[in-house]
């Protein structure tokens, strides 16, 4: 849970007495504060202080307990996949133009038939109670109509508390199940709530291996445990489903009127599939690092993905997008649209609502002025022409 403004003005002041601290300020001699220039250095004490996403990190870091740290930061296996999704990004150089009428941006887009503000969605994370105690519904808020929130099987709040809290659009996390009642019981409070957009998770067959959250679990204080989505169900509430098939897209065609879009899908077979089952969009995604230990970034396959996708459909993507400048060139290689996970809930964990509004307008912020420095000032402008490969 998120501590008060005065724990963290305590904690940073225990900081900036350490000795190996204390010993770098008093280098120059009448600069006793000269550290706080560095950013790097720097906690912020409110939201507007946060000069980028991992200014807030560093403030969730201090003011989140052990298990529910682990719980947003963990990888699978050794982090391999996870860091490669970071890594991923500096393979590619943005080739900025000069003498072009910057002085407006657009970052709007059309995407399933709706006019969204800009190309940053909010992905879906379950159990947000756990870092604070208005969980998704400060998130929902901070969304507000500027940003697509998409909502997980399992958040603590029911899609329709956190529907009525933000007024923003809102998309629907399915988890498959071999129980169908209550995916038709998700799916039906989901179009209650006014989702448009149901997004299937296909790459949870088994839970991946996170052994620090697995090292933590005993500890995770459960009172802040809740199921919203599943509470008023009285049948079997199993998710994840091993034998789920490409047979579940087309009983979700039958069973709900909302868009689908497959999440987790990194290879060009998959997506010439997606398009032959009838899904209306992809996410390319691995789960922020989270489930297999593939070695492999997302940025890495959204190439393969939008040749298997051929046009037919939109592609987003997940998975390591921490400045404006990632978003930038994942728009660069084709996706119509980025989500983000772990930068909200370090949002969310450090100030709540504000921290998540803050993430979103730094990264807001700093999209806009990539845009105006590499001199595409619509997202239309943007495309291949705007990178080479490091290297090439």
């Amino acid at each position: 849970m998120a501590e008060s403004g005065t724990t963290r003005r305590a904690l940073l002041g225990t900081a900036l007495a350490s000795p190996w601290l204390g010993g770098l300020t008093g280098v120059v001699a009448g600069w006793p504060r000269d550290l706080l220039a560095r950013p790097e250095l720097a906690i912020p004490e409110r939201p507007s202080q946060a000069l980028d996403v991992f200014q807030l990190k560093a403030v969730a870091r201090q003011v989140l307990d052990q298990p529910t740290w682990h719980f947003v930061q963990n990888g699978a296996d050794d982090g391999k996949t996870m860091h490669a999704n970071r890594t991923a990004f500096d393979a590619w150089q943005i080739r900025a133009r000069r003498l072009v009428d910057v002085s407006s941006t657009d970052m709007s887009l059309e995407l399933f038939g709706d006019t969204l503000d800009n190309p940053i969605l909010l992905a879906p994370v379950g159990n947000q109670l756990a870092l604070h105690a208005d969980g998704e519904l400060a998130s929902a808020r901070a969304a507000g109509s500027r940003h697509v929130m998409i909502c997980s099987t399992v958040t603590s709040y029911p899609i329709g508390e956190i529907a009525a809290a933000g007024g923003g659009p809102l998309w629907f996390q399915l988890y498959a199940s071999p129980n169908e009642a209550l995916m038709r019981h998700l799916i039906a409070a989901a179009e209650s709530a006014g989702c448009r957009v149901l997004v299937l998770t296909v790459d949870s067959a088994t839970r991946g291996n996170r052994e620090g959250e697995r090292w933590f679990a005993k500890q995770m204080d459960r009172s802040r445990s809740r199921l919203g989505n599943f509470e008023g169900y009285d049948g079997p509430k199993r998710i994840g489903n091993p034998a789920a098939t490409w047979e579940l897209v087309d009983w979700l065609r039958q069973n709900t009127q909302m868009r689908i879009v497959l999440k987790g899908i990194v290879t060009r077979e998959d997506a010439v599939l997606s398009v032959e089952r009838g899904a209306d969009g992809i996410i390319v995604s691995n789960h922020g690092g989270r489930q297999e230990e593939s070695g492999r970034g997302t940025l890495e396959s959204l190439p393969e993905v939008l040749d298997g996708a051929g046009g037919r459909i939109p592609v987003l993507i997940d998975g390591g997008f921490r400045r404006g400048t990632d978003i930038y060139k994942a728009l660069a290689l084709g996706a119509r649209a980025i989500c983000i996970g772990r930068p909200y809930l370090w949002g969310l964990g450090a100030f709540g609502e504000d921290g998540v509004a803050r993430t979103l307008a730094l990264l807001r912020a700093e999209l806009k002025r990539i845009m105006q420095l590499a001199g595409t000032p619509r997202l239309a402008d943007i495309g291949p022409a705007s990178l080479v490969r490091r290297g090439a």
